[in-house]
C-alpha cells in the first residue's frame, strides 16, 4: 500500500508514458530496416512483419506511420516506425 502524500493532482502534473523514442536506422533502397543503433550497430536478420498507420488526418498534423516488427541478429524481436511525415524512425515499447 503506497501511502497518501497529501499532494493534490493537477493536469499540468502529468506526463505522458511510453511516448516514441528516435532510433537511428539504416535503410535499403527499398526503406526497409537493414540496421538499427541500440547503443552499437546491430543488423536487422529478418523483418516479421510490415504494416502502416494512416490516422487523424482531420489534424493540423496528422499521423502517418509504416510499422516493422523486425528479429535483429541477437535473437531480439524489436518493433521500429518510420513516421512518414517527418521521414524519421521511432522506436516504443509496449
Amino acid at each position: 500500500m503506497v501511502a497518501d502524500t497529501g499532494k493534490t493532482l493537477h493536469a499540468d502534473t502529468l506526463k505522458p508514458v511510453n511516448l516514441p523514442e528516435f532510433l537511428p536506422v539504416e535503410e535499403n533502397a527499398r526503406s526497409e530496416p537493414v540496421a538499427v543503433k541500440l547503443g552499437r550497430r546491430l543488423l536487422v536478420d529478418a523483418i516479421e512483419d510490415v504494416w502502416r498507420v494512416d490516422d487523424e488526418w482531420w489534424r493540423p498534423r496528422k499521423l502517418s506511420r509504416l510499422y516493422y516488427a523486425i528479429i535483429l541478429g541477437s535473437g531480439r524481436r524489436l518493433v521500429v516506425f518510420k513516421d512518414l511525415v517527418e521521414s524519421r524512425w521511432y522506436h516504443q515499447s509496449y
